[in-house]
């Protein structure tokens, strides 16, 4: 009958043991979310877009101004710097043939000549 108890014990510890855990990881992940409300569970170490394309790395910068800076790659000579305004989100780009799009959360934002850095319209 002793082993009887003694067995109830363990489980019962146990299971204590068990909810304790598991309020410490639902209070710890409840304060991460107070911390960071939007979702993100890590923000974006580099918020540029690079492409590399013939030669040529094409990089668009987030901020106020925004830029789009195209750079010879064996050199590392600038080839041209566009301002593209104020820019808070991550600007995605997209070479197509002699053109290049930047775009922000998905919307198209602005058009560039890929040779001269000039707007498209």
């Amino acid at each position: 009958m002793q082993e009887g108890k003694s067995g109830k014990r363990v489980v019962a510890v146990l299971l204590g043991l068990v909810l304790a855990a598991g309020l410490i990881a639902w209070f710890g992940a409840s304060r991460l979310e107070e911390k960071n409300p939007s979702g993100q569970h890590a923000p974006d170490a580099n918020p540029d877009a690079v492409v590399l394309s013939e030669g040529v790395l094409f990089e668009a910068r987030a901020g106020a101004p925004g830029t789009v800076i195209a750079k010879e790659v064996g050199s590392g000579k600038e080839l041209w710097q566009t301002q593209i305004g104020s820019v808070t989100g991550k600007p995605v780009l997209l070479i197509r043939e002699e053109l290049i799009e930047v775009q922000i959360a998905g919307t198209p934002w602005m058009t560039l000549d890929r040779s001269t850095g000039e707007a498209v319209e």
